[in-house]
């Protein structure tokens, strides 16, 4: 019987997530300043956003009862153009309400949040001082008081 474990699924499923990054859509309409909206992701389904100059792309894995994130973050150019610098790897491990952000220089931002047990991947996106304070109150209450 073959055995695989969930490591080399998250290894095997960033190396596509990685060799698509270039090619996926955006997730988003409209100006970021005055919509706000929220994407859900389930476990290993490509999340791909633009914000401002950069491009992000991505998936989560639910291990343990967390989210094993692995973000690619791009910059964006023309098909025509020389291709950017390399991208950013980010790998995070976000426990269950915890939130990451990640912002641009002009402005747009977008929050990550694991969901109940792992099992969903929330994604924010609006201007990024509404979605600071947003991450603000998802802290534990002795963490928020003394920042």
């Amino acid at each position: 019987m073959l055995r695989i474990s969930p490591l080399s699924i998250f290894a095997g499923a960033g190396t596509i997530a990685a060799s698509l990054c270039a090619f996926a859509p955006a997730a988003t309409s409209g100006s970021l300043e005055t919509i706000r909206s929220q994407i859900q992701y389930l476990p290993i389904q490509s999340i791909s956003h633009e914000f401002g100059s950069k491009t992000m792309s991505g998936f989560f894995v639910q291990q343990a009862d967390a989210c094993y994130v692995a973000l690619m973050v791009i910059e964006k150019n023309a098909l025509d153009t020389v291709p950017p610098p390399s991208a950013m790897r980010v790998r995070l491990v976000m426990s269950p309400g915890q939130v990451i952000g990640l912002d641009s220089e002009e402005g747009r931002s977008v929050n990550l949040t694991c969901g109940e047990r792992a099992m969903t991947m929330l994604l924010d996106i609006g201007d990024r001082d509404k979605l600071v304070a947003e991450q603000t109150l998802a802290l534990p209450n002795n963490v928020a008081k003394s920042h």
